[in-house]
């Protein structure tokens, strides 16, 4: 926790002098209990501008491509963020039962555009089965900042935008067998609405 919360200090110090990083929509956090934030993914500046605007301590999922590699697998693990491959990780289900709160990014990869690309049902289906809120953030300027065809950062405004929690129920008729899908395009309509 130590690490976690010492490298949110030196994020922060980063993304506000040379991002001039500004938040929108804080008091949309829950100051406690578990609650997944869910955010878009344009840039590898993502996790960390959301960790230096949330006050609140996140463990994000963090594919295994990543994970599994030597120079990343340290840190992330001095994070306790979570290894994802093919199912959703049971310490994921663990960190909301413990009042925790997971990060995770819907679309999976970073996009090529800077705009919204298709979704996993992962966050969504996580929400379901723990009934807690899920948080939607629009990270905006990342892409602009460092996109993926970029190895160095260029110093340009970035803001986080925070929406308003969402509950995400299982369908009462069991035979409706979109409701994951459904459910997601809910939550990335959330996104969109948020990035204008």
């Amino acid at each position: 926790m130590f690490f976690y919360w010492l490298s949110k200090i030196i994020f922060g110090i980063f993304a506000k002098t040379c991002l001039r990083l500004r938040v929108e929509g804080r008091g949309n956090l829950p100051a406690q209990g578990a609650f997944i934030l869910a955010a878009n993914h344009a840039s590898s500046l993502d996790p960390f501008v959301i960790i230096a605007a949330v006050n609140r301590y996140i463990r994000w999922l963090v594919i295994h491509e990543y994970y599994d590699q030597p120079y990343f697998r340290w840190f992330l693990k001095k994070m306790r963020f979570i290894r994802i491959e093919n199912n959703l990780p049971k310490e994921a289900f663990r960190a909301l039962k413990y009042g925790q709160v997971i990060g995770i990014f819907p679309e999976g990869r970073r996009c090529w555009d800077g705009k919204l690309g298709p979704a996993r049902p992962g966050a969504t289906v996580l929400a379901e089965r723990t009934a807690v809120p899920v948080v939607p953030v629009v990270v905006l300027g990342s892409f602009q900042a460092l996109p993926r065809t970029k190895k160095w950062i260029k110093f340009s405004p970035v803001t986080v935008r925070i929406g308003t929690p969402v509950f995400f129920s299982k369908a009462e008729n069991p035979a409706h067998q979109d409701i994951e899908q459904d459910n997601t395009k809910k939550l990335m309509q959330r996104l969109a609405e948020l990035m204008y």
